[in-house]
């Protein structure tokens, strides 16, 4: 058990030094949780919109609406209207 503990805590504090390198480290849980979902969809699909994040999240639409605008206003992301459906806005790293 001392050695699992041990690992996690390794893995943890160089998860803390990751996220202050890429400057997340000040980012709500919500948020953090909102960019690593964007990141997993970027990487798979390289487009990535709020109806995606909400499924693969499961975080509520509300939640990741009101996480995305805190987002926006921290000049993280940015949104733009999808070309094929005027419904969608797409989430872009800025």
């Amino acid at each position: 058990m001392t050695s699992l503990i041990s690992e996690f805590s390794y893995f943890l504090r160089k998860l803390n030094e990751i996220e202050k390198h890429l400057k997340v480290h000040t980012l709500s849980p919500n948020e953090k949780k909102v960019v690593h979902t964007m990141v997993e969809l970027k990487t798979k699909n390289n487009i990535c919109n709020i109806t995606d994040v909400v499924e693969v999240s499961g975080m509520s639409r509300s939640t990741v609406y009101k996480t995305i605008k805190k987002l926006t206003a921290k000049n993280v992301i940015s949104l733009e209207q999808s070309p094929t459906d005027k419904r969608e806005s797409l989430i872009k790293f800025t």
